[in-house]
């Protein structure tokens, strides 16, 4: 028994001073070699991009960075805390990894303070965090050594995986003495103005081309201009069409040169507000690229008469449903593409976490084509393409659905193009001009618009800024930074989420509701039929000049069986919600038991089986 006892006493002790050893080893490393360090999570969420020290290495002289975080503000929120202690933790890193080019302050901005009139003179809002009057104000002011200066407002947690992009953009932009010079054609409406679709609302330019004037020198070409403008390093065609005949040669010579070109070409440009989008009502209108030759020149076509629909990726809205109100569904001509869709392996988009399409194009190559056509955004297995025709003011979201058939092609809805190339436009000796292709190529203008990846978060009906819902912007500025500008930007990947959605239990709500709507749309047209046919029985008018329908017992009887076919219809559809819920019920009880249950009960059983093989080996080692 004494054994046993003393068996139990030095595990006890064993264990103990493991746990020591382990809180001791941290502490000394965090102080001596803060790092080295390991980062197991899955999206290596406390890692920095390959492009981090290289875009530091280019700093030539310091950069200062003014992080403003309100410590009393968040000392009730653990969701902004956290997060504003992982911006802490990540400057730090930055900091340290910048050799001296790098000078970080952290600053509270107390009420009433000095750091406060700061924090407001550099444009940083004062955000009410409750009814007490405490505000918050966590934002970063980046200045470099020519007085450039830069400014988030608000490091959102919704928008911290974009944080390190955003921050290494502009530390890149303050510290670099000038801009890239870029070239910008567009036919959409860039500078903002009245919304056609509401009169009473103004648009401003769009969020994505301020910040993009904000990284470099943006020079506006004319479509109808002869000539590019001089002294360009990269060219970006948002939407071109009406393009004189000039302009077409002008970009089929930058191109052959393998010059770095940009082109948005969408066969159905939604958001256009322009003269020529022709929207009506609330309904949207729509515009078509038109590049005369040069697309076939480079090897690619998009077809103008047809957007991909993807159901894997389509996007949750609000539609008007047949029989009055407002119902939500999936609409596979939005994508929101998640990185699955993306080219892990590209630099441009392999480190994204989402992108959102309205009705873009399918990019296919042209045969016999001797480029090189790169996918960078993929449709899943489960798209198909839809007829422009079927979109806009005339179109039905529950008909698209319901007509939705899959044919099992993946699409390409941005690509990147290189190889060999010739121009669109043979000499005089009618020999074609050959040369590199450098052009990456979407085929949606739309992702530019701030519909797609920008909310105006407003308080008491005032913009306190701009929330991204996806990575259209960052994708655009990469791009173009790539194109023209600091190339080690396009290394630089999202952050993970640090809140992870239930995916497979999205894929059984959009399975459920794809069976729900089919049937739905099938009982609602055979309402309609069934009325039409009422509408058709004879009539009879009666003395005073009313009309009577008259039925004969035929007919009241298919009107009976239809009354039946009704009820059961409707039986079957709280069917599918009840197995729909069911099923998402049942997962969560799955889920719950195994993390509740099974796992302690594997854990304390490992436990036991090493207790009981250790006591034996005590044992036999005292009886020897």
């Amino acid at each position: 028994m004494a054994a046993r006892t003393e068996t139990r006493r030095n595990a006890i002790l064993t264990i103990a001073a493991v746990l020591v050893g382990v809180v001791a080893l941290n502490t000394v490393i965090d102080v001596v070699v803060p790092w080295l360090r390991a980062d197991l999570t899955q999206d290596r969420l406390y890692s920095t991009s390959r492009g981090v020290d290289r875009v530091l290495a280019t700093l030539d002289e310091p950069v200062r960075i003014d992080y403003f975080w309100t410590q009393e503000g968040s000392k009730d929120q653990p969701l902004i805390r956290a997060h504003g202690q992982r911006v802490r933790e990540y400057l730090e890193e930055l900091e340290r990894r910048a050799g001296g080019n790098l000078e970080v302050r952290f600053i509270d901005p107390e009420p009433f303070s000095e750091a406060e009139d700061e924090a407001r003179a550099a444009g940083l809002p004062a955000l009410a965090v409750d009814g007490s009057g405490r505000t918050l104000t966590l934002g970063l002011v980046i200045r470099g050594p020519t007085d450039r200066k830069e400014v988030i407002p608000y490091l959102s947690p919704d928008n911290e995986p974009l944080l390190e992009y955003e921050l290494l953009r502009a530390i890149s932009s303050v510290g670099r003495p000038t801009k890239p010079k870029v070239g910008l054609l567009s036919t959409l409406p860039l500078e903002g103005g009245m919304d056609p679709r509401n009169p009473m609302a103004m648009r401003g330019a769009p969020t994505v081309i301020e910040q993009l004037r904000e990284q470099a020198d943006v020079v506006t070409v004319e479509p109808t201009a002869d000539a590019l403008p001089e002294g360009i390093a990269a060219l970006v065609l948002l939407q071109p069409r009406k393009l004189s005949d000039g302009m077409l040669r002008a970009i089929d010579a930058w191109a052959v040169a393998g010059k770095p070109l940009i082109v948005f070409a969408d066969p159905y440009a939604e958001t256009d507000t322009g003269p020529d989008a022709g929207a009506m009502g609330a309904k949207r209108g729509g515009t078509t690229y038109d590049l005369g030759p040069l697309l076939g020149a480079w090897g690619v076509d998009i077809p103008k008469d047809n957007v991909v629909g993807d159901l894997a990726h389509a996007t949750r809205i609000r539609a008007p449903a047949r029989n009055g109100g407002v119902r939500e569904l999936d609409y596979p001509a939005w994508l929101s593409m998640t990185p699955e869709a993306f080219t892990r392996s590209d630099p441009l988009v392999g480190g994204l976490q989402a992108l959102n399409f309205m009705s873009a194009g399918s990019i296919e190559k042209v045969k016999d084509a001797r480029s090189v056509l790169e996918p960078l955004v993929t449709t899943s297995d489960r798209s198909q393409l839809i007829q422009t025709l079927k979109l806009g003011f005339f179109g039905d979201p529950e008909q698209l659905l319901k007509d939705f058939k899959a044919d099992g092609i993946r699409r390409f809805v941005a690509a990147r193009i290189t190889g060999d190339i010739a121009s669109a436009f043979p000499g005089a000796d009618g020999t074609a001009a050959a040369g590199k292709a450098n052009i990456l190529l979407f085929a949606d203008a739309d992702l530019v618009s701030d519909d797609t990846w920008v909310i105006d978060d407003r308080v008491g009906g005032m913009s306190v800024g701009k929330r991204a819902i996806a990575d259209n912007g960052p994708l655009v500025l990469n791009a173009v930074e790539l194109a023209a500008g600091n190339p080690a930007l396009a290394e630089i990947r999202a952050r993970g989420q640090f809140r992870r959605p239930f995916t497979v239990v999205e894929d059984m709500r959009k399975d459920a509701e794809t069976r729900f709507i089919a049937r739905e749309k099938e009982l609602q047209d055979e309402i309609q039929r069934t009325e039409l046919q009422i509408g058709e029985l004879q009539r009879e008018r009666t003395a005073d000049g009313m009309q009577q329908i008259v039925l004969t017992p035929e007919q009241a009887q298919r009107i009976q069986e239809l009354q039946q076919r009704m009820a059961a219809a409707r039986k079957e559809l709280r069917q599918v919600q009840h197995d729909l819920r069911k099923g998402v019920e049942g997962l969560g009880t799955r889920l719950l038991v195994v993390n509740s249950v099974v796992w302690p009960l594997a854990v304390a059983a490992a436990a036991l089986a090493w207790y009981v093989v250790r006591g034996r080996s005590s044992r036999r080692e005292a009886t020897s």
